[in-house]
């Protein structure tokens, strides 16, 4: 059984600034919770897809780390493809097991890539925002969509860890 519902909330006046939720759904217990919102490329709506964001993993009970993690990781991506990508910005939040998904999509073909910035250089940053943050980021959808994976209960991103193996970088 399958229900959709909105979960975006309201902004004063009814006006949601381009912003558009096309659904949130809530399966049987012990499956995927998913939230889905598209919006205009406008630097307003990072945000509003924050506030979003920490609303409906409120509603879906998530603890307050994993959470704030997220909120930060949607901010660097919806920012990255605002800012970066081309056309309308879709972010999808799914919600299974022990994970927390983050998909940001646009039109753009140009995948996402880390970069190294200097002291001097205000940006530049944000994808190592994520990866430290995710136990794993990466490009799909022949680089429209990058993605994030941000653990919900036991077990912490590299950058959370106490100690790191040699494999893992270091953030």
């Amino acid at each position: 059984m399958t229900t959709h519902r909105t979960a975006t909330p309201p902004r004063p006046g009814g006006d949601n600034g381009g912003a558009h939720v096309v659904a949130a759904t809530a399966r049987c217990p012990l499956a995927s919770l998913v939230f889905e919102m598209a919006m205009e490329p406008m630097d307003v709506h990072v945000a509003q897809a924050r506030r979003t964001t920490a609303t409906v993993l409120k509603q879906w009970s998530l603890p307050e780390a994993p959470a704030e993690d997220a909120r930060l990781v949607v901010s660097e991506l919806v920012s990255n493809a605002i800012i970066h990508g081309s056309g309308d910005v879709r972010l999808r939040l799914r919600h299974d097991d022990h994970e927390l998904r983050i998909r940001v999509t646009d039109d753009s073909t140009a995948p996402a890539r880390r970069r190294r910035a200097s002291a001097a250089v205000l940006g530049g940053r944000g994808l190592h925002l994520v990866a430290c943050l995710s136990l794993r980021w990466g490009v799909a959808d022949g680089g429209r969509t990058t993605y994030a994976v941000i653990p919900t209960l036991t077990e912490a991103p590299p950058c959370r860890r106490a100690t790191q193996s040699s494999t893992e970088p270091t953030c």
